[in-house]
């Protein structure tokens, strides 16, 4: 479980370190969410990570509802302080002693809060991607946040039935495997 907690840290490092890219000028570019700009992909991501204190703490839906709208009233209008802010909350509520064997609840039900924990790794490492190409920063991404994400988009097969994430692109066989997770989750890698 340990390996899962190092993972989740990573990609909130690789998201923040995009996060802390953005220009003034850049909250409204577009981003490879094609509903998105920058600042609600960013917004996303901090309303992500407000929700795991309270999840992880035993609250309802309900309850967990009211303690983030409050939290996010408390956090201003800047948006990179903002995520500093939730990040670190996340974090620590991920990272409590026993945490990980907890079970949280969520709009699907009741969840392993270990299988939560992979689901935030795999939003913080695809739209970190996003992040970086919306503002112009394409350090690859962390391998083994990568293969640990592609691992586990393969196993749900194709997302596009969701109807949260695009038609799969096709990219050739020798792609990196960051380029395989980015078109398997419906975006271009090119």
């Amino acid at each position: 479980m340990s390996d899962l907690l190092a993972l989740f840290n990573q990609g909130l490092d690789e998201f923040g370190a995009r996060v802390h890219r953005v220009g003034a000028d850049q909250w409204s570019a577009a981003t490879p969410c094609s509903e998105w700009d920058v600042a609600t992909l960013v917004d996303h991501l901090i309303d992500e990570q407000l929700w795991v204190p309270p999840l992880m703490s035993g609250h309802d839906l309900g309850a967990a509802d009211v303690i983030v709208k409050t939290e996010k009233r408390t956090l201003g209008n800047d948006r990179i302080a903002a995520w500093d802010a939730a990040a670190l909350s996340s974090r620590r509520a991920f990272g409590e002693p026993g945490a990980l064997d907890r079970e949280v609840a969520l709009s699907r039900g009741p969840t392993k809060a270990a299988d939560y924990l992979a689901e935030m790794i795999l939003d913080a490492v695809v739209h970190a991607w996003d992040l970086g190409r919306a503002v112009g920063y394409r350090e690859p991404l962390a391998a083994e946040l990568v293969r640990y994400a592609l691992a586990g988009v393969e196993s749900y097969g194709d997302l596009s039935a969701s109807g949260v994430f695009n038609a799969p692109v096709a990219v050739p066989d020798d792609s990196s495997a960051e380029d395989r997770l980015i078109a398997l989750t419906g975006r271009d890698p090119r």
